[in-house]
């Protein structure tokens, strides 16, 4: 099945694999290397599966619980309603209670991946306290951008760990990275200093359609059937988004964004403490996330 992006099928003479590096076999030095190569590091198996699995009960129950997704709740199929806003005076609120459930923050923020990226840095990381979980039914997805814009405002050494908790076939909208991005000159000097924040004139988002963008640069859309507990590295220069959910299942997509940073660089603290404010001091309310499952989403 063709993925899709934004209504349009992307051919598959565009659609590339990323390249799997296996984590048992790499040393600190081979992931910075296959990181500074690619831009990226597609890991499989990370996180267990049943820490996966009671993260993602969880979460799904708290979903179903405003009506969001169809009984038993487990299988993750959107309902097409909501009562998240009739149930909770605030959806900020409800958004970092679900955000803070603590079977996903033993994952997000625990030994396991802090590990990982212990190794990719030389030096101990620390992961920021600001997670994004995002809960995607039909028809959303994210457009093509850059993360600097977003996570740069202290320090450049942030690496993006996106981490899968449902299955992420090529119809449940995974993420794609644009094929050598990370060595787009054009890009690093659009957004080496731009702050979505700071700078309201200007968007995060690339406005081109992510198949015009390869075609012009020669490049492909790289992707991967997702299964829980594979992650996906990158960093804040890597151009990448979602394919759509148009699954006929219905099921949702669950993934969630960790940034990880040097613990002895200066941290933003936008995304750290106890009640972190998020990008533009919102908090969790600014998301696209705190929106109900049927209800569009906002773009930057």
């Amino acid at each position: 099945m063709s993925p899709v992006i934004n209504g349009t099928k992307v051919p598959e003479y565009l659609l590339g694999s990323l390249n799997e590096t296996i984590l048992s076999q790499s040393e600190a030095i081979d992931l910075r290397n296959a990181l500074e190569k690619d831009g990226y590091l597609f890991l499989r198996n990370v996180i267990g599966k049943d820490e996966i699995a009671k993260a993602r009960k969880d979460i799904f129950q708290k979903l179903g619980e405003v009506d969001e997704l169809q009984y038993p709740f487990f299988n993750g199929i959107a309902s097409g309603k909501s009562k998240r806003d009739t149930l909770n005076l605030n959806r900020g609120q409800f958004w970092e209670q679900v955000s803070n459930t603590p079977s996903l923050r033993n994952i997000t923020n625990g030994q396991t991946l802090k590990k990982i990226f212990d190794k990719i840095f030389g030096t101990p990381a620390i992961g920021f306290d600001f997670i994004f979980l995002r809960a995607v039914a039909g028809g959303k997805f994210t457009h093509m951008h850059c993360d600097a814009g977003f996570f740069t405002r202290k320090t450049q050494k942030i690496l993006t760990c996106w981490l899968a908790f449902t299955d992420v076939s090529f119809d449940k909208g995974p993420l794609f990275i644009i094929e050598g991005s990370h060595r787009f000159q054009d890009i690093l000097k659009k957004y080496n200093g731009f702050d979505v924040d700071l700078n309201k004139n200007l968007k995060a988002t690339i406005d081109k359609h992510p198949v015009d963008f390869a075609k012009e640069r020669n490049s492909k859309i790289l992707t991967a059937d997702f299964k829980p507990g594979d992650i996906l590295v990158f960093g804040m220069y890597t151009v990448h988004g979602t394919f759509e959910n148009n699954a006929k299942d219905k099921k949702i997509r669950l993934t969630c964004d960790i940034r990880f940073q040097p613990i002895n660089e200066p941290k933003d603290p936008r995304y750290f403490g106890p009640n972190p404010g998020g990008t533009t001091g919102l908090g969790y309310g600014e998301l696209n996330s705190a929106r109900p499952l049927n209800e569009d989403w906002h773009i930057r």
